[in-house]
Protein backbone atom coordinates (compact mmCIF):
# COMPACT_ATOMS: atom_id res chain seq x y z
CA UNK A 1 0.00 0.00 0.00
CA UNK A 2 0.87 3.75 -0.23
CA UNK A 3 0.51 7.29 0.86
CA UNK A 4 1.69 10.23 0.85
CA UNK A 5 3.38 11.44 3.96
CA UNK A 6 1.39 15.12 3.56
CA UNK A 7 -1.78 13.25 3.74
CA UNK A 8 -0.65 10.67 6.60
CA UNK A 9 -0.38 7.31 6.87
CA UNK A 10 -3.19 6.52 9.22
CA UNK A 11 -6.22 7.27 6.39
CA UNK A 12 -4.80 3.24 5.66
CA UNK A 13 -4.75 2.59 9.20
CA UNK A 14 -8.17 3.90 9.28
CA UNK A 15 -8.84 1.69 5.99
CA UNK A 16 -7.19 -1.71 8.29
CA UNK A 17 -9.98 -1.22 11.19
CA UNK A 18 -12.83 -1.36 8.58
CA UNK A 19 -10.78 -4.34 7.20
CA UNK A 20 -10.92 -5.95 10.71
CA UNK A 21 -14.48 -5.13 12.00
CA UNK A 22 -15.69 -6.85 8.46
CA UNK A 23 -16.21 -3.82 6.29
CA UNK A 24 -15.38 -4.53 2.47
CA UNK A 25 -12.10 -3.38 1.07
CA UNK A 26 -12.79 -2.74 -2.47
CA UNK A 27 -15.41 -0.09 -1.49
CA UNK A 28 -12.41 2.21 -0.16
CA UNK A 29 -9.62 0.65 -2.22
CA UNK A 30 -10.03 3.12 -5.27
CA UNK A 31 -11.01 6.36 -3.01
CA UNK A 32 -8.85 5.97 -0.34
CA UNK A 33 -5.15 5.82 0.37
CA UNK A 34 -3.99 9.54 0.63
CA UNK A 35 -6.67 10.46 -2.34
CA UNK A 36 -4.46 8.84 -4.78
CA UNK A 37 -6.06 5.60 -6.75
CA UNK A 38 -4.69 2.28 -6.90
CA UNK A 39 -3.96 1.07 -10.19
CA UNK A 40 -6.51 -0.73 -11.64
CA UNK A 41 -4.79 -4.01 -12.21
CA UNK A 42 -3.41 -4.95 -9.02
CA UNK A 43 -5.14 -5.99 -6.41
CA UNK A 44 -4.72 -5.80 -2.49
CA UNK A 45 -3.39 -9.08 -2.46
CA UNK A 46 -0.91 -8.60 -5.06
CA UNK A 47 -0.03 -4.99 -3.80
CA UNK A 48 0.96 -7.18 -0.05
CA UNK A 49 2.55 -9.29 -2.46
CA UNK A 50 4.32 -7.00 -4.31
CA UNK A 51 5.67 -4.76 -0.84
CA UNK A 52 6.09 -7.76 0.82
CA UNK A 53 9.63 -8.37 -1.25
CA UNK A 54 11.01 -5.18 -0.13
CA UNK A 55 10.45 -6.46 3.24
CA UNK A 56 12.17 -9.04 2.89
CA UNK A 57 15.06 -8.02 1.28
CA UNK A 58 15.95 -5.53 4.15
CA UNK A 59 15.58 -8.51 6.26
CA UNK A 60 17.93 -10.19 4.64
CA UNK A 61 20.75 -7.44 5.36
CA UNK A 62 21.05 -8.65 9.31
CA UNK A 63 23.62 -10.95 9.99
CA UNK A 64 25.71 -12.75 12.39
CA UNK A 65 28.75 -10.77 13.31
CA UNK A 66 30.48 -12.51 16.16
CA UNK A 67 32.35 -10.85 18.99
CA UNK A 68 30.48 -7.69 18.54
CA UNK A 69 29.32 -7.47 22.10
CA UNK A 70 30.13 -8.53 25.32
CA UNK A 71 26.53 -10.44 26.24
CA UNK A 72 27.08 -13.81 25.04
CA UNK A 73 23.30 -13.97 24.01
CA UNK A 74 23.40 -11.18 21.77
CA UNK A 75 26.10 -12.50 19.98
CA UNK A 76 24.64 -14.64 18.70
CA UNK A 77 21.55 -12.82 16.89
CA UNK A 78 21.72 -10.95 13.32
CA UNK A 79 23.17 -7.48 13.69
CA UNK A 80 22.55 -4.30 12.02
CA UNK A 81 25.55 -2.62 9.40
CA UNK A 82 26.20 -0.73 13.33
CA UNK A 83 26.84 -3.68 15.37
CA UNK A 84 23.64 -3.47 17.04
CA UNK A 85 20.84 -6.34 17.40
CA UNK A 86 18.78 -6.43 14.56
CA UNK A 87 15.80 -7.21 15.95
CA UNK A 88 13.40 -7.61 12.85
CA UNK A 89 15.83 -10.04 11.37
CA UNK A 90 15.98 -12.24 14.58
CA UNK A 91 12.16 -12.68 14.95
CA UNK A 92 11.19 -13.22 11.34
CA UNK A 93 14.58 -15.39 10.21
CA UNK A 94 13.28 -17.58 13.64
CA UNK A 95 16.33 -16.90 15.88
CA UNK A 96 14.24 -15.45 18.59
CA UNK A 97 10.15 -16.73 19.59
CA UNK A 98 9.31 -14.50 22.75
CA UNK A 99 5.78 -14.70 24.22
CA UNK A 100 3.38 -12.35 24.47
CA UNK A 101 2.67 -12.44 28.21
CA UNK A 102 3.83 -14.21 31.20
CA UNK A 103 0.40 -14.72 32.09
CA UNK A 104 -0.70 -18.79 31.22
CA UNK A 105 -3.80 -18.11 29.65
CA UNK A 106 -3.11 -15.10 27.35
CA UNK A 107 -4.34 -15.75 23.97
CA UNK A 108 -1.78 -14.66 21.50
CA UNK A 109 -3.09 -12.15 18.54
CA UNK A 110 -1.74 -12.55 14.76
CA UNK A 111 0.04 -9.14 13.76
CA UNK A 112 -1.89 -7.42 11.06
CA UNK A 113 -0.24 -7.56 7.40
CA UNK A 114 -0.45 -4.33 6.53
CA UNK A 115 2.32 -2.30 4.41
CA UNK A 116 1.92 1.13 4.48
CA UNK A 117 3.45 3.30 1.77
CA UNK A 118 5.06 6.67 2.48
CA UNK A 119 6.43 8.42 -0.25
CA UNK A 120 9.27 10.42 0.86
CA UNK A 121 8.86 13.93 0.14
CA UNK A 122 12.97 14.53 -0.90
CA UNK A 123 13.11 13.81 -4.90
CA UNK A 124 16.55 11.66 -4.74
CA UNK A 125 15.61 9.97 -1.20
CA UNK A 126 13.74 6.37 -1.03
CA UNK A 127 10.18 6.29 -0.42
CA UNK A 128 9.41 4.58 3.10
CA UNK A 129 7.96 1.25 3.09
CA UNK A 130 5.66 0.62 7.25
CA UNK A 131 5.14 -2.71 7.84
CA UNK A 132 2.84 -3.31 10.11
CA UNK A 133 3.08 -7.10 10.93
CA UNK A 134 6.77 -6.72 12.67
CA UNK A 135 5.38 -3.53 14.66
CA UNK A 136 2.41 -5.21 15.58
CA UNK A 137 4.23 -8.46 16.65
CA UNK A 138 5.98 -6.29 19.76
CA UNK A 139 3.04 -3.72 19.92
CA UNK A 140 -0.92 -3.59 20.29
CA UNK A 141 -2.42 -1.13 18.35
CA UNK A 142 -3.13 1.35 21.02
CA UNK A 143 0.71 1.92 21.69
CA UNK A 144 0.67 4.31 18.64
CA UNK A 145 -3.11 5.13 17.75
CA UNK A 146 -4.64 7.73 18.55
CA UNK A 147 -2.23 9.37 21.25
CA UNK A 148 0.82 9.22 18.45
CA UNK A 149 -0.89 8.91 15.32
CA UNK A 150 -4.44 10.32 14.64
CA UNK A 151 -6.44 7.78 12.30
CA UNK A 152 -7.31 10.42 10.07
CA UNK A 153 -6.27 11.08 6.68
CA UNK A 154 -4.20 14.58 6.74
CA UNK A 155 -4.07 14.45 10.72
CA UNK A 156 -0.79 13.49 10.73
CA UNK A 157 2.11 15.95 9.01
CA UNK A 158 5.34 13.94 9.60
CA UNK A 159 8.48 15.47 9.09
CA UNK A 160 11.90 13.36 9.23
CA UNK A 161 13.01 16.72 11.66
CA UNK A 162 9.91 15.67 14.12
CA UNK A 163 10.91 12.35 13.86
CA UNK A 164 14.50 13.24 14.89
CA UNK A 165 12.98 15.54 18.26
CA UNK A 166 11.31 12.33 19.07
CA UNK A 167 7.94 12.59 17.53
CA UNK A 168 5.90 10.49 15.41
CA UNK A 169 8.41 7.08 14.86
CA UNK A 170 11.00 8.93 16.74
CA UNK A 171 8.94 7.76 19.96
CA UNK A 172 10.59 4.65 19.90
CA UNK A 173 13.07 4.52 16.44
CA UNK A 174 16.31 6.32 18.29
CA UNK A 175 15.21 4.85 21.99
CA UNK A 176 14.42 1.76 22.39
CA UNK A 177 13.85 1.04 18.58
CA UNK A 178 16.54 0.90 16.19
CA UNK A 179 18.65 4.17 16.04
CA UNK A 180 18.79 6.53 13.44
CA UNK A 181 22.47 6.44 12.66
CA UNK A 182 24.83 4.64 10.78
CA UNK A 183 23.46 5.69 7.47
CA UNK A 184 22.69 1.81 6.87
CA UNK A 185 19.80 2.55 9.02
CA UNK A 186 18.08 5.01 7.02
CA UNK A 187 17.66 2.12 4.27
CA UNK A 188 15.33 -0.31 7.11
CA UNK A 189 12.42 2.50 5.95
CA UNK A 190 13.35 3.93 2.99
CA UNK A 191 13.58 0.74 0.92
CA UNK A 192 11.69 1.54 -1.81
CA UNK A 193 13.19 3.52 -4.98
CA UNK A 194 11.73 6.30 -6.58
CA UNK A 195 9.48 4.60 -9.43
CA UNK A 196 9.38 1.11 -7.87
CA UNK A 197 6.01 1.77 -6.19
CA UNK A 198 2.40 1.17 -7.13
CA UNK A 199 1.35 4.48 -7.10
CA UNK A 200 1.86 7.86 -9.22
CA UNK A 201 4.37 9.37 -7.17
CA UNK A 202 4.73 12.99 -6.78
CA UNK A 203 7.83 14.01 -7.93
CA UNK A 204 7.03 12.44 -11.64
Amino acid sequence: MRFNIKKSSLSILALSLLMLYGCDMDQYIDSTLSGQPLKKDNTYEEQTRYYDKFFKEMIERGHIQKGTTETVALDSLPKGQGGEVNWTTAVVEGYINPKGSLEPDYEEEPPLDLNVFIEAKVPLMSNVLFPHNIHTYWLSCQVCHPKIFIPMAGANPITMNEIFDGKWCGVCHGKVAFNFFPIANCRRCHIVMKGESLQNESWR
